[in-house]
């Protein structure tokens, strides 16, 4: 017996992806026919949020004929970057009624919509577990692999958390509910899902290729980016830079104590050679004072000020918001 569309669209999984969109209208269109061949119309209900920071061109209306009930665009007062954008995109997800999972990914291929139905699935056997794409096959360049590898270990160096996802995952409606309170997801969203101490499962998956164009990420931007992840753990860098400072202080002072023994005590010493190792060691242990004094004062300083939390400040980013393409029969699109 042929099931009725009401029964049908009770037992599709409910899905809700954010997207941000600067310039990429035309991978934007690739990547939603890609996501209605990935996630199939009698398995998949699909709710869209493109954040459109700030573009130069309009997006075109798609031509869809699948798993995706509605595509609402997001128009950003002014370009606030990538990870604003999600901030913003995850705000408005909150506010959806009746949205199943929440799902994160960019809008110009590199997230492959296949992948996304293998995460999907997965979230589905792990409640209360966010899944994150873990890359294992990369597509960027050698010289960009290098750069990210040392970043990586800076960003352990400092932090002590270990960061080896991006934005590509899948949440429950709590996490994204926890999340856009946080005020650290304007920085980076990845770092603030570590920081959030949100239960994580990596899923391996292969990174995809562009669909057209060139990246806006460029070596400032990915600096910028790496920056924003380290802020978001501001108080473990802190510790670890005083402890750090402490260790270089202690030397210093051994070092002071092992010249003058050396100069006093021995016919070792060179001449002029114990006025300079003093001085060096001198300075080492001055700048091992200054640093944590000058850093003591900053964090106190910040902490001082009110923090501004996403679920509030979010909706003075957008300009307008509107409906590019809602399905016919859906009963899971709703009046905006």
């Amino acid at each position: 017996m042929r099931q009725s569309d009401p029964d049908r669209q009770q037992t599709r999984k409910p899905l809700l992806i954010v997207t941000p969109v600067y310039d990429d209208w035309e991978s934007f269109g690739h990547l939603l026919r890609d996501i209605e061949t990935a996630l199939p119309a009698e398995r998949y209900d699909v709710e869209i949020i493109a954040v459109d920071d700030c573009s130069n061109a309009a997006p075109a209306v798609p031509v869809l004929t699948g798993s995706i009930a509605r595509v609402t665009v997001l128009r950003l007062t002014m370009n606030v970057g990538h990870q604003r954008a999600i901030a913003v995109g995850l705000v408005h997800a909150d506010r959806e009624q009746g949205a199943g999972a929440v799902a994160i990914m960019d809008s110009d291929g590199e997230d492959v919509p296949a992948e996304l139905k293998r995460m999907v699935d997965t979230a589905a056997t792990r409640p209360g577990v966010a899944i994150v794409a873990q890359r294992f096959k990369r597509s960027e360049t050698p010289g960009f692999r290098l750069f990210y590898w040392f970043y990586l270990q800076i960003f352990r160096a400092l932090t002590g958390n270990r960061i080896d996802f991006g934005n590509f995952s899948v949440l429950t409606r709590e996490h994204v509910g926890r999340l856009v309170h946080n005020s650290n997801i304007w920085n980076n969203f990845a770092a603030t899902l570590v920081q959030a101490k949100i239960p994580i499962h990596r899923v391996p998956t292969a990174r995809g290729v562009r669909y057209a164009g060139r990246s806006h990420m460029k070596l400032v931007s990915l600096i910028t980016h790496g920056l924003g992840a380290i802020s978001v753990f501001t108080d473990a860098v802190f510790v670890r830079i005083l402890l750090a400072s402490a260790g270089i202080f202690a030397l210093a002072v051994l070092a002071v104590i092992v010249v003058i023994c050396i100069r006093l005590f021995t016919d070792l010493a060179i001449p002029g050679w114990a006025t300079n190792a003093l001085g060096f060691a001198v300075l080492l242990s001055a700048q091992a004072v200054m640093l944590p004094i000058m850093i003591v004062f900053l964090q106190l300083s910040n902490r001082s000020s009110v923090q501004a939390i996403p679920g509030d400040q979010a909706a003075r980013l957008v300009e307008r918001r509107y409906e590019l393409y809602r399905r016919a029969e859906s009963v899971a699109a709703k009046a905006l």
